[in-house]
């Protein structure tokens, strides 16, 4: 039986590449099988790509876990004292300074693609376990760097990924409550609305907000906020609710609103 050593030399010398990492990886998937894993190596192009891109990660990942830069970067923001718990973390000062030095604006959407990339709970807290793991695991450890991932690859993906779109926008709603809190105010509620969903729903999204202030309904559950982006979705160019389905699960205020509008009409 051959070893795995001499299987590795056997693969790299066919596939013609010089890493045992990305050898080793193919074997393994085939049962160290060296014609099978060569196939496989040959006709899963994509795979080669994420296996190599996955391997430079983590060895980037390794060095700048265990280099001083990325922990500096965290320093020279943190608080001077820790939590109760004693542990650090860059509070609101440092978080503003933060996405200054970054080049970005508080109010940027990509803030809040930031503040879940680094599994936020807050505003304006950022702890320093998740920092450190979720860049090095990125391999960043300049604000160039974070600046350069956040800009080509979360920035897009809020666009292009609906998926991405539907937990940042979920997300937003935890991140922005103020502790013990259960509702956001509507006012604030509807800024972040504004910030968040397309402005090819805003017609909708101004009527609703309306029937909210005049009908005195000033709280925004997490329901009614989670729900709202699927409903704009649904009837978006049919701003009088004529084809609303009052059997689907809507929350009762999406059916108090569709009354609204036909009292209007």
């Amino acid at each position: 039986m051959r070893s795995t050593s001499s299987a590795i030399n056997d693969f790299l010398e066919v596939a013609g590449i010089d890493s045992p990492e990305i050898a080793s990886f193919f074997l393994k998937r085939n049962h160290n099988r060296l014609t099978a894993s060569i196939n496989d190596y040959f006709s899963n192009p994509r795979l080669v790509e994420q296996a190599t891109q996955s391997l430079e990660q983590r060895k980037n990942s390794k060095s700048i876990a265990s280099s001083p830069k990325l922990k500096g970067i965290f320093d020279k923001y943190k608080e001077a004292e820790p939590d109760p718990t004693g542990k650090y973390y860059i509070g609101v000062d440092g978080t503003l300074q933060y996405l200054k030095d970054l080049k970005y604006e508080p109010e940027d959407t990509i803030v809040l693609c930031l503040a879940n990339f680094l599994e936020s709970e807050s505003v304006g807290d950022f702890r320093e376990e998740p920092f450190m793991r979720k860049w090095s695991a990125v391999g960043c450890d300049t604000l160039e760097k974070m600046r350069k991932f956040m800009d080509s690859t979360l920035k897009p993906k809020l666009v292009s990924d609906p998926k991405y779109f539907t937990e940042i926008y979920q997300y937003t709603f935890r991140f922005i409550l103020d502790k013990g809190e259960k509702k956001l105010p509507l006012d604030f509620a509807a800024e972040y609305w504004r910030l968040l969903i397309p402005k090819q729903y805003f017609t909708e999204l101004d009527k609703f907000t309306h029937f909210m202030h005049v009908s005195h309904k000033m709280k925004v559950s997490r329901d009614q906020w989670n729900m709202l982006l699927p409903f704009l979705e649904a009837y978006h160019e049919d701003s009088e609710l004529k084809n609303y389905d009052e059997s689907q699960s809507w929350p009762l205020l999406m059916d108090e609103f569709y009354e609204f509008i036909k009292g209007e009409q």
